[in-house]
């Protein structure tokens, strides 16, 4: 690295493989989360032991979870970003959110049946914890690649995490093949310690990325976050393609968030999957995300990632009327490997596109703004799937609305332009 103060910014050219790899490793690591607390175990454990003898109360109750935690992490992200930008903090955010997030997840081992409360508060406060790190996370990701590279590297991203959720449910098997929901106390310990484990790497290898001499207090950098906040939504004319897209981002990822949530509820509930059979579909459908994020991020290298984002969202559209008339195992199991095709696609095709928008010296800020509208839309969709659910009676009729979605963001992406990246090739 060139030395002086003139060169506190790290760039393509400066950070090196090791910078890559603990990247990709805390990916690998905070997975474990996502798939086990977030998509798998725990919505069943929570429906099933937690809000027992609630019936379709606890699809709505299990939806609030997920709309309280994101919405809370949409109202954040914006200004930790910035404050991220401003002190030249990010690994600094990062780890300490990894770490709450750690400790919260080993703490649902002791929530018991008819513990609602603690059962819904804690995996809020893990949700907001690890949520927010994933902005942190993300807005390394154009220090770390050329605008040429930058949907490959994304695209391995993804994959690493798949296949550390493989690695965690196949660390999970023999607590689970017995398909006792009680079992999976245990598993939450497991994760949490999956999660540290190879977290530790990340936290040594991962290098903060653009420096910045600042010694102002917290406080202070607090104060400067929301003011740059403001700027930057007064000026959001000014990124028009930006908001365009970000409304698109809005509709789609509420389909596919509704679906993360909900998947292992409704094969539970509606086609009669037994949980050694959904240790199974898991198992599949980890694997298949592996090609699909780096397929699809090789895909979006070559044809451009607006165009990619348009296939997968024909689809997911497929992906979510499919779920809704499957009416045997075989072909939810069919539907389901096309969504676990899209489901790591489109998020590193995402995250690749605004990455090609953003300023360079905004980076995690606007990273921020879309995780707002990831995380609203990931607030909005569960509950939308809870209340029809609830008041309907029928899970269908709910999943049906999640194919809805996936056609209204389609609509809204045509009218956005291919990206046209704001930094140099190296």
């Amino acid at each position: 690295m060139r030395k002086g103060n003139s060169a506190h910014s790290l760039t393509p050219h400066s950070l090196t493989r090791t910078d890559r790899l603990g990247w990709l490793l805390y990916d690998f690591a905070n997975n474990s989360f996502s798939v086990m607390i977030v998509t798998f175990v725990y919505p069943v454990y929570f429906k099933s032991v937690v809000c027992a003898g609630l019936g379709n109360l606890g699809d709505l109750l299990w939806g609030i979870n997920g709309s309280v935690s994101l919405v809370v992490v949409a109202l954040l992200s914006p200004v930790l970003g910035a404050v991220a930008d401003l002190s030249g903090r990010r690994k600094m955010f990062l780890v300490i959110s990894a770490l709450v997030c750690i400790f919260l997840t080993a703490q649902l081992a002791w929530v018991g049946s008819g513990m609602v409360f603690w059962g819904m508060a804690i995996f809020i406060c893990a949700n907001i914890a690890y949520q927010t790190g994933q902005v942190f996370y993300n807005a390394f990701l154009p220090d770390l690649a050329s605008p040429q590279e930058m949907g490959r590297l994304s695209g391995y991203g993804w994959a690493s995490a798949y296949v550390g959720g493989i690695a965690m449910l196949l660390l999970s098997i023999p607590f689970l093949q017995k398909g006792d929901p009680e079992n999976a106390r245990l598993v939450f310990i497991l994760t949490a310690l999956f999660y540290l484990l190879f977290s530790v790497p990340a936290f040594l290898l991962l290098r903060s990325g653009r420096k910045r001499d600042n010694a102002q207090s917290l406080a202070a950098l607090l104060a400067a976050g929301f003011r740059q906040v403001r700027k930057t939504l007064a000026h959001l004319d000014r990124y028009r393609q930006l908001a365009r897209f970000l409304l698109a981002y809005f509709v789609y990822m509420e389909g596919v968030s509704t679906i993360s949530f909900y998947v292992s509820i409704y094969a539970q509930d509606t086609l009669g999957f037994t949980l050694a059979e959904l240790v199974r579909l898991y198992l599949v459908l980890q694997t298949i995300g592996v090609g699909g994020a780096v397929g699809f991020g090789y895909l979006s290298d070559w044809i451009g990632p607006r165009r990619s984002l348009i296939l997968l969202l024909v689809l997911w559209s497929l992906v979510g009327v499919g779920a809704a008339a499957a009416t045997s195992k075989g072909l939810f199991w069919a539907v389901a490997s096309l969504g676990a095709l899209c489901l790591a696609s489109i998020g590193a095709v995402s995250r690749s596109m605004i990455a090609l928008m953003v300023e360079p010296a905004q980076q995690t800020e606007i990273f921020g703004f879309y995780g707002i509208s990831g995380k609203f839309s990931s607030a909005v969709g569960p509950l939308l799937f809870g209340l029809i659910s609830h008041l309907s009676g029928s899970q269908r009729l709910a999943m049906l609305s999640v194919g809805l979605l996936f056609i209204a963001g389609l609509a809204l992406l045509v009218r956005v332009e291919e990206p046209t990246p704001r930094r140099a090739a190296w």
